[in-house]
């Protein structure tokens, strides 16, 4: 700021010593010294402001990360992937450039206006009052232009996020996009979407188009009539020559906050809409689980004890129920069978005892106690589960069988793919264990990424074991292989079968059958099947299937064009 200041001394002690005082040379020397030590303070001040954004990007990114982790299931099943994927990046970035160069700005902005402001009307206060004239035209426009940018810049940032998940989605569906031919189908619709943000973003290119050249303006005008009123006072001897070349120096220094209006005006209008769509996210309650347990007394290991009563659940209070007065018990270490249509409830039911829903209280409980109650650690460290959906991440086969748990050993992994009936293929494999499976398991079939989620459930040693529809990608076969060497495994461990198969269940000391939420039968595989009711119909179905399907491998049927 003293600069100009400098300057001014410099000209009329020039002028004033016609050029021949030796005094004149501390003023370059001081002016060198003033520009070297602005330089010095804006590197560490730009240094420290871009760190802080860092930081705050950081930890925002951490916090929203850390904040999915704990939201309900049912939160996932209606948002998109790529919208969160968008918020998780544009967005955050949006933010990180509001707190760190939109900071840098303002403050920069505000130091500026504030000295040279003063120091202009320590030169000539009429001169500075006549040289602000077209501040409140500056403010009229900031205002009106404001409101319009931070409503296409929200919307451009929804299309984006949209624009995202779709490309997400489309990649991670492109076997069934080629398999289906609609490959140019799928193009249209990304092309729909690339103009709709198109569009949007050219509006909003409009709006600072218009905003940018209008302050410009504004600001000339100012110059201008400082230029016609000061030099006027220096021709007439009111101003000296160095005044007015300072006076529009701190005038030219005003030129930044000006210019910095617009860059904050976008900064600040994108990183408030990129926070009010993280807010929406952080807003989400957390599942229930996450809450802390009512006590913190430690409690014994489970023994596998289940029991359900009268449990009805819908996932949420708009939605009907799914489940209506179940009511079941398994005794510890007992091979319980769930059979039913799909739609029926089965998974649901099972992933209470998980805690994937979170059940109302007293209506599932292990040990005794309500799974509410049992700490989310103990609880998940006690139960092994097989989901239906079979997920498997981007790395090796090791670590995907080691995943969550705690002291996985390579003895351990080995002996749960042996039991899994995966050991066969992981040796046909050159790298064996270390082989990469690809993103969610691509480079392995249906079959081996379920006995790889299979694995993974085992080497847990856990109380209770569940498997959901397990084995639904591999043939009979291969299922009375795995079962039989299951079979050992699951001796004195609480297990639920669910299934579509009878074959699965048949040998389980006790079966359910959910139709519509409701247990309407339950029994034993051949209790079941003298009642001749909805499970001795599925049972018959499946036999003929069976029958059908030997005869045909036996050359007894022949089939005609």
């Amino acid at each position: 700021m003293a600069l100009p200041w400098l300057i001014k001394g410099g000209i009329d002690t020039a002028l004033q010593k016609n050029g021949a005082d030796a005094s004149l040379l501390k003023y370059p020397l001081l002016i060198l010294l003033a520009a070297s030590l602005q330089g010095f303070f804006r590197y560490c001040w730009r240094i420290n402001i871009n760190g802080m954004s860092r930081r705050s990007e950081a930890d925002l990114r951490d916090l929203v990360f850390s904040h999915l982790q704990k939201l309900p299931v049912s939160y996932f099943q209606h948002t998109k992937t790529g919208d969160l994927m968008s918020r998780l990046t544009n967005d955050i970035q949006a933010v990180r450039e509001l707190v760190g160069f939109g900071t840098l700005a303002i403050v920069d902005a505000l130091v500026v206006i504030i000295f040279s402001v003063a120091m202009m009307i320590a030169i000539d206060p009429w001169l500075t009052l006549w040289s602000m004239c077209s501040m409140p035209l500056i403010s009229v426009a900031v205002r009106v232009f404001g409101r319009r940018i931070f409503r296409w810049s929200h919307e451009t940032q929804e299309q984006l996020s949209e624009m995202s998940a779709f490309v997400q989605e489309n990649l991670a569906g492109m076997r069934v996009v080629q398999a289906y031919a609609q490959e140019q189908n799928q193009i249209a619709a990304f092309r729909s979407r690339s103009l709709d943000y198109r569009h949007k973003t050219m509006w909003l290119a409009t709006l600072w188009g218009i905003f940018w050249p209008l302050i410009q303006v504004l600001s000339g005008i100012a110059a201008t009539i400082v230029l016609w009123y000061g030099g006027r006072q220096v021709l007439t001897g009111t101003m000296t020559l160095g005044q007015f070349v300072a006076f529009n120096g701190y005038l030219a220094m005003l030129a930044w906050p000006l210019m910095a209006v617009g860059y904050v005006v976008n900064s600040y209008q994108r990183g408030i809409a990129a926070l009010s769509r993280l807010g929406e996210v952080l807003d989400v309650p957390p599942a229930q689980r996450f809450a802390p347990a009512p006590t913190t007394d430690s409690r014994p290991a489970l023994k596998g004890n289940i029991e359900i009563r009268h449990l009805t659940f819908a996932y949420d209070k708009h939605s009907a129920p799914v489940l209506h007065d179940v009511s079941l018990a398994v005794p510890a270490g007992k091979i319980c069978g769930i059979v039913g249509a799909t739609g029926s409830g089965k998974s649901t039911l099972v992933n209470m005892l998980v805690r994937l829903y979170d059940p109302p209280p007293q209506t599932v409980l292990i040990d005794g106690v309500d799974v509410n109650q049992v700490p989310l650690k103990q609880l998940l460290a006690g139960v092994g589960l097989v989901t239906q959906d079979i997920f498997l991440f981007s790395g090796t086969i090791r670590e995907n069988i080691q995943f969550g748990a705690e002291n996985g050993s390579g003895a351990g992994v080995e002996e749960a793919s042996r039991i899994a009936q995966l050991l066969p293929a992981i040796q046909s494999f050159s790298e064996k264990f270390d082989t990469i499976v690809g993103e969610r398991g691509v480079r392995l079939s249906g079959g081996q990424k379920q006995r790889t989620a299979l694995a993974r459930a085992i080497i847990k040693n856990p109380p209770i074991l569940i498997l959901d529809d397990a084995f639904s990608s591999v043939d009979v076969e291969t299922e009375e292989e795995i079962l039989k060497e299951l079979k050992q495994f699951m001796h004195g461990r609480t297990t639920l079968l669910i299934s579509h198969r009878v074959s699965t269940v048949r040998a389980a000391d006790m079966i359910i059958y959910l139709q519509d939420g409701k247990i309407i039968e339950q029994g034993t595989h051949d209790e079941l099947v003298a009642q001749g009711g909805a499970y001795y119909e599925l049972y018959h179905r499946q036999q003929l299937a069976h029958e059908v399907e030997v005869m045909s491998h036996d050359g007894g049927l022949v089939a005609h064009s």
